[in-house]
Order: structure tokens, then sequence, then C-alpha cells
């Protein structure tokens, strides 16, 4: 499957295969596997096939039975895997040793293919598959007898099904009795202890094995590649305390350990025996000697160079070998079953969030007294004021009002304090907004200013990994699928710096090359920056939510609250006690500790002082009110600065809001944090519309032009012999609302839009264009927009000899994140890696998916949205005044429209605006 073959492992694995061998990779692909006839699956001479959730290993075994291509592993002999019972006794025959058990039988025995026992039988092994039901007994609360075998606790009550990972631990009542259920890890926990769990299970077969307490309080999980090579890993047993230690990548955290000859004797036994070259088995060291308890099939060590080294030259040696001892698939099968003759990546389309940034803070002032008003150089329009040396006349101003006591002190005072602290820092800058009242003639009457101050939200050292890491790993994954949709790239940025920043560091390591050309990046402010064109749209349905978390809307807000979790309104009241409780701990810590000493470095500008300012905001936002004043727009703030110190300031977080005086220890903010999470969870995607109409309006005027630019590229590719790579890079707002539309276009999906996690710095949403070419159109070949694309008869190749096929498949990642952030060991990257891709829709014809689109935008209740995007672009532009030759370094500002030269009039604006844009086409 995708997910399997496209793995990061995997990858690693190929990627060396192809640079050192004369091999080619054919990704058979989802669409391949699971919608085409076997007969229709390409050719090959080498097959590495691996059942996964999913995958149809009947269809599998038919092609190596049809094609009879070289197995890196053995297909058939997977299905002897998928029963615990015969892992165990095919274990026992070759003489691995195993932990004492017990079976209790009610299905009959093992279903085993004939073929599959005729194979063990060659090689030694007899297995038993017509089994009779034996008596099963409680004989009391710590044992059971089944037949007339009997065992006591603690022992290990496992399901019979090797998918099945509800595993149970029965403890002894004079240990305090109770269980322990094991699953598969979700998030950080692979287990949880039950003190009701006494009694076993009955609706089903299981083994009973006899618990083992394992040496150092480690499983060993041991990893072959043929009979020849092995790697084992330790790792902390999941029943110790159900926590799983995890890195920064989201990994388990485990250690390279040595096998003994005896451990690798049974390493190389277990590979021969089930036919598995590329192998994981788990092993138990207990008091000296070691125990099989598991066999997995093709399992790979994760983020390790050596073992994909090896794997790759030992699979190579395996491959060249074989080859000149076998007919190559090329002279064998016709070439309609050729590699291009079967689905093959056309087109990669995708749109990514920038990477991560340090916390967005702002303030809000409103005054309207002269040295104010002299801000806007003479003009009527919104001003923006990013230089060091122009921040100070904002400072000036301020000062200037408090001398002749024009405005409130205290907010001169705040507003000069901060533009002092802050106007050196990148990202720092002032947006002045004037509101004009006028008369009844028409003469100006009152001039009120908004000001707001803006800082952070720039680029931290973690984004530079992060952006560097993603372009590399995506490079690769293209090569394996098409390495010729590299041959055509074109990549998208908006002009504000973080995403440029991103696109910068990314298209590097994503074309291979030092530098990146100075017209490589194409900013496209119409379609990747805001427009402002939802703003009053947003602004209301802010105020909706705001009204939707007030106690008395309890009972409308049970139709958005995530079922199963604690009410919003107790939740709301935990956060504002907590925080008070925090804030005192902060303050207290801050005075009787060195603080300077606490932390040895610091990254992105930041310092204590900066950290206690930064948190006394968010504090004063939070606990200074009471349940009513709660906005839930400055959750996101929170949560932010939350997960900010929690990656780059891990050392002081964990003392400056920890209370000596008592033994809570992280437990407060870690409490914080999982509550914070939850309201941001829910706060964030209804911030882009609570109702459906609501999003999908939002949606279209925040990115109609990026959308149908998308579809754009997709068309224009299906009519182009050229394979192509677009990309967009852009900010929150855009693939929150991308997302939306792709919900609400109505196409089918996967998951359900309240599965989607949170979209985290480098979110991917991903439009794979697929082509297929028919038995005698050559590959390369144009075709005509008019030429017809008959569907794919079932089971078939295409129906006309001339046609040739497109399916889209739309994928998406929710970027670099962990929703157990504080529990993660940081390296001083403090980066986290971003989550592989996930399948949002099945494959569909490409005209199909694409209707769906085109029904929602034909759609005359939204005609207005163009017009709207338009009028926005002309009248809702902000003014960014800069000096001659200092366009360049002001081009990074989210402003669509930037003037040269000082004082600019509102006519010049419009002059300006109207010369250069007005006749643009819409995009």
């Amino acid at each position: 499957m995708d997910d399997k073959a496209r793995s990061k492992p995997m990858r690693n694995i190929l990627d060396r295969l192809l640079n050192n061998g004369p091999f080619e990779a054919i990704i058979f692909g989802d669409k391949c596997i699971l919608d085409e006839d076997v007969k229709a699956w390409p050719a090959c001479d080498f097959f590495i096939s691996f059942f996964s959730k999913g995958f149809p290993l009947h269809k599998a075994i038919e092609y190596v039975k049809l094609r009879t291509p070289f197995c890196v592993n053995e297909v058939d002999l997977q299905t002897v895997l998928w029963d615990r019972r015969l892992v165990l006794e095919i274990l026992e025959q070759i003489n691995v040793p195993t932990p004492k058990r017990l079976t209790m039988d009610r299905d009959g025995g093992p279903d085993l293919d004939a073929r599959v026992h005729q194979k063990l039988k060659l090689r030694g092994v007899t297995v038993l598959r017509d089994r009779p039901v034996p008596e099963f007994k409680i004989i009391d609360q710590d044992t059971i007898q089944i037949g007339d075998q009997i065992i006591t606790k603690p022992f290990v009550e496992k399901p019979v099904s090797g998918e099945d990972h509800n595993i149970h631990i029965y403890y002894h009542s004079s240990a305090g009795g109770g269980g322990r259920r094991l699953f598969r890890k979700v998030a950080n926990k692979s287990s949880e202890y039950d003190s009701e769990l006494t009694l076993p299970r009955t609706d089903g077969s299981y083994i009973y094995e006899e618990f083992m307490d394992v040496d150092n309080a480690e499983d060993v999980k041991v990893y072959t590649i043929g009979d020849t090579f092995v790697h084992a890993e330790t790792r902390k047993s999941p029943v110790v305390d159900g926590l799983v230690r995890r890195n920064t990548d989201g990994k388990e955290i485990r250690y390279v350990t040595q096998l003994t000859p005896e451990e690798k004797k049974m390493a190389a036994g277990i590979c021969k025996v089930f036919g598995q070259r590329v192998c994981g088995f788990d092993l138990l060291r207990v008091g000296g000697k070691s125990y099989v308890i598991d066999v997995n099939g093709w399992s790979f060590v994760k983020g390790n160079n050596y073992y994909y080294n090896n794997c790759a030259s030992i699979l190579q040696d395996v491959f060249l070998r074989n080859a000149h001892q076998r007919k190559l698939s090329e002279v064998v099968f016709p070439k309609e079953l050729s590699a291009e003759n079967s689905w093959r990546l056309k087109a990669f389309v995708s749109v990514f969030r920038h990477a991560d940034r340090t916390p967005k803070q702002k303030m809000k002032f409103s005054f309207s007294s002269a040295p104010f008003r002299e801000l806007l150089n003479g003009g009527g329009e919104e001003v923006i004021i990013r230089q060091a040396r122009d921040l100070k006349l904002v400072s000036a101003a301020a000062e200037q009002a408090m001398e002749e006591g024009l405005e409130d002190t205290n907010k001169l005072m705040l507003l000069k304090n901060i533009l002092d602290k802050k106007s050196n820092l990148p990202g720092t800058k002032v947006q002045v907004k004037p509101s004009i009242t006028k008369d009844e003639d028409g003469k100006t009457q009152k001039v009120k200013l908004k000001i707001i101050v803006k800082w952070g939200g720039e680029f931290t050292h973690a984004a530079k990994y992060q952006s560097r890491d993603l372009g590399y790993n995506l490079r690769k994954d293209l090569m394996i699928m098409n390495k010729n949709v590299l041959d055509d790239v074109k990549i998208y940025t908006s002009s504000e710096r973080r995403v440029r920043a991103t696109a910068e560091l990314f298209t590097q390591r994503f074309l291979d090359i030092r530098e990146v050309p100075k017209d490589m990046l194409l900013i496209r402010k119409e379609m990747l920056d805001d427009s402002n064109a939802a703003k009053e749209k947003t602004d209301l349905v802010k105020k909706q939510l705001y009204d939707l978390l007030q106690p008395e809307n309890a009972q409308s807000m049970e139709q958005y609250w995530p079922k199963g979790l604690a009410d919003p309104g107790e939740l709301v009241q935990d956060i504002i006690v907590e925080m008070r409780s925090l804030r005192e701990t902060m303050r207290k810590n801050f005075q009787q500790l060195d603080a300077v000493t606490i932390q040895k470095s610091w990254c992105c500008y930041e310092s204590p002082s900066l950290f206690y300012e930064r948190w006394e905001k968010i504090f004063g936002e939070f606990a200074d009110g009471d349940r009513t004043e709660f906005d839930p727009s400055k959750v996101s703030e929170l949560y932010d600065s939350l997960k900010y110190d929690a990656l780059h300031n891990r050392p002081f977080l964990e003392s400056i809001f920890v209370d000596r005086d008592s033994d809570t220890g992280m437990a407060p903010i870690k409490d914080l944090y999982s509550k914070a999470k939850i309201l941001f969870d829910f706060v964030a995607p209804l911030e882009y519309g609570i109702s459906a109409a609501d999003r999908l309006e939002i949606g279209l005027l925040t990115s109609l032009p990026l959308i149908k630019q998308i579809v754009e590229d997709l068309e224009a590719c299906k009519k182009s012999p050229n394979p192509c790579t677009r990309l967009y890079f852009t900010k929150e707002s855009h693939v929150h609302t991308l997302l939306n539309i792709v919900y609400l276009s109505g196409i089918p999906v996967r998951l359900a839009k309240n599965e989607i996690p949170e979209l985290d710095y480098l979110t991917q949403i991903t439009f794979e264009l697929y082509e297929r070419n028919g038995p005698g159109t050559p590959a390369g070949s144009p075709i005509s927009s008019s030429s017809p694309i008959p569907p794919s008869p079932s089971g078939g190749a295409p129906s006309s000899p001339q046609s040739r096929e497109y399916s889209l498949r739309i994928g998406f990642s929710p970027g670099a994140g962990n929703p157990n952030i504080l529990d993660l060991q940081m390296d001083s990257k403090h980066c986290l890696s971003v989550m592989p891709r996930r399948n949002l829709t099945d494959h569909l014809p490409l005209d199909a998916a694409l209707r769906y689109y085109k029904t929602q935008v034909g759609d005359p209740r939204y005609k207005s949205v163009n017009r709207r995007i338009r009028e926005s672009r002309m009248l809702g532009h902000k003014l960014v005044v800069a000096n001659e030759g200092e366009e360049e370094a002001l081009i990074q500002d989210e402003a669509p429209l930037m003037i040269v030269g000082s004082p600019v009039g509102t006519s010049g604006v419009e002059t300006h605006f109207m010369e250069n844009n007005i006749n643009r086409p819409l995009s």
C-alpha cells in the first residue's frame, strides 16, 4: 500500500537501491492494487510485498502464481503470521524457546491453505489444522483450566489473531489483582491498568501465556535481513506503566543491543522457516534465557542509516545474483504489462503552511490626538510601519501625547514600553488604521485612530530543519513515484517573510541546489496572501463563537462540542483557575530563583524577562476575568505559547512553573496544556465558519484564487505530455479554508472532518494526478483535451486502444505536531518532524472529482465572491510607506500593495492601484 511503500524507511532503502544498482522501482500504488485485476498489474522481476491493514494479500498471492517474480518475502507464507497459534507452534518445532502456554480453541483451529501447509511440511514443520474445542473452566479467582491443564495468574491472554492487539495481563490476587490492557500505541500510551479486569474473555479463541518478569523491564525488537544480518533494539516494556517514551520525530525511544550467538541462531531459523528475508520478531530476556513471543513479518528499523545501508546492499546482492538465473520480465512479458503502461504519477500539486514560528502577539490602542494623526502622512488609508527607525516615530508620538496630556497616560506608557523593547526585534510592526467621521456636508468631523502593535510570528531555527527535511523527503518520494515530475517544477509563495523563508529552504533540498535562483519562487499575493475579503464574515463568526461559549448558550453548544469531553463551561473555568495559580507560581519563582541561570541558552531573541512579559500578558487576558468574559480568540495565543515553550524553552518551563512548596511537579502545566489543546482544537476550525454555509463562503472568499489555480494546474497537466509539480506556500488561514472547500464540495472522503487533527506548521494538502496509458498509446504522446476518457472496465485495462485514463487522489499531512509535546525528549534542534501524509480520498476519475468542486463554485449563492475579492483588493489595501531603495526590504509584508515614496495621498493610492491591478485577470 502507498502508506508503506512511500514511508520514510522504505524510501531510504529504495533510494539506496536505485542510486547503487541497475534498478527501476515500480510502486504499484493503491489505485492499481485495490481497483485493478491482477492480470493488469505491471510485470516486475523482484517483488517486495508484505501485508498491512487494508492490503489484499490474496491478490498478491495470485499475482505471484501468475507472474512468478522473485519474492523478497514469500507472500503466501505471510498468512501464517495471521495466527499466533501457528507462529508459536512453528517456533517450537525449530527449537526456538517460547513461554509456557495453554490454548483455548473455540474456532476449530487455524485456517491454513493446503499449498502453505505443504511448504511448511517440506521445511520439517507439521501443524494440526482441525482441532476439537476443549473444556474451559475457571477454578478460582487466580486459576483457569483448559482441557486437563491449568494455568495460574499472572498470565497473558492473547487473541489468536495476529492482527488483534488487544492483549490482557491478569495479576494474581496476592499481588493486588486486576489487570493491564495492552493495545496498539495511542499517542504516548500502550497500556493501562484496570483494577476490575479479573475474568478472562470467553468470546473467542485465546492463548494463555505464563507472564514473564523481563530483565531490566525491557523488550527486545529484532530485525533480520536474510539469515546473515540481524539488528536488535531494546525498548521499555509496555507492561511497566503503559507510557511510551518518544523523541522529536515522534518515534519510540529505543537503544541498540547486541544479540548472543544463541539469539542470532534463532533469528536465522525464523527467517528461513517463515520465508521472510526482511523480518521482525519480539524477544524477551528472562534470567539469562531468551524467548520469542511473536513474529511480525516485514518490519523496518526506523531512522538508522546503518540498517538502511545494509538492507539495500544485501537486497542488491540477492537481486543481481538471481537476475543471472532467470529470464527478466521485459523478455518474458508483453509491453502492455510494462511500468509505462501502468498507473503512474503525472502531477503532484501541494499546498503547504509555513514552518515553525515564534508566538504572535499584539496589543490594540485607540487614539485621536494630533501626534498620532501625523503618522498618516496626510493620507486617509491604513499605514503599516516596520522599520526600527520609523517605529521610533510612533514611540515619539506617544511621548508627545503624554507630555501634552492628550490621551490616557497608562495606555501611552504601555505603548511606549512595548515599542522601546520590541522595535529591534524581527517581525515588529505598527498598523495605523484611521476611522473618519464626517458631517452632513461631507466635511471631516473626527478622526479616530486604531493603533495595533504586532510582534513575533518569526521564522525559528527549528523551522530551518523542518523545511529542509520536508524538501529532502518529498524529493525522495517523488523520485521513486516518477522522477519525471521533477523536470517541470513551479513554486509559489505568499509575500510573508516566514512563508518565503520556508519556501526557499524547502526548495534548496527539494531541487538539490545550493542557492535558489531569484526568479524561482513566484510571489503571488492575490492568491496566497489574505485579501481581507472574508474579514467581515470572519469577524461575525468570531462574535458568534464568543456568544456560543457563554453559559446561557450551553444547550446550543451541545451540537458542536465533541462528545465524551468535559463540559466546555467547566473546562474554561478550570483554565481560568489554573492560570491564576500558575501565575502566582511563576511570580514566586522569578522572585526566589536566579532566572538567568535556569536555562543556559535562549533562541529566537527570547530572554527570561521577555518570557515573563509574554506570560504576564497571557495570564492577564485569562486570569483577570471571569467565565463570562472569556474570549475564545485568545485561546490560540495561550496554546501557541505553551507549544513554543515546550519546544524551545523546556528547561525554563519545567522550572518556572513548578511549585516547590508542593509535590505536583509538572502536573499543573501539563493539565493546562491538555485543556488548552482541547479548547484550541474546538475553536480554531470554527473561526473559519460555524455553519456549513459560512465555512464555504469564508473558504471561497479566502481561497478561491488558489483552488482555481490548482484546478487549472491539474487540467493543464492532463493535456500536457509532460509530468509536473506545482507547490504553493501560504499561511494557516488558507490551509483551513482550502480543506473546508474540499469537504464541502461533497467529494467522498475517507476521514470525517472531526477526525482531522490540528493543522500544524507545514501542514500539506496534496492533489496527486495519476495517468494510465491504453495498450496502444505510446508513453508521453499528447492527447487532445477533447479525447474521450472512458472509465476502466472492472478488472481490466482501458477499453479503447487509444484511451488514456486519469485518476485524482487528495491527501493531507497535519504537519509537524505531536499531541503529547511535553512528554517528548527534546534535542538542540527543538524540531518536530512532519507527520506522514494520509489519504483524504480514494482514487476518483479526474473529471468526476473536479465536478464536485465546479458544482459548488457554480452555486448562484456564491456568484458575488469574485466581485467581493476584487473589491477587497481595490479598497481594503494596506499602505506601506518606504523610501527609495527599500522596496525589497518591505516585500515580506502582508500588504498586497506597496507605494514607494512619502508622503502619499489617497488619490495617489487609487491611481497606482487602478493602473496596475484593475485589468489583471483573476487567477
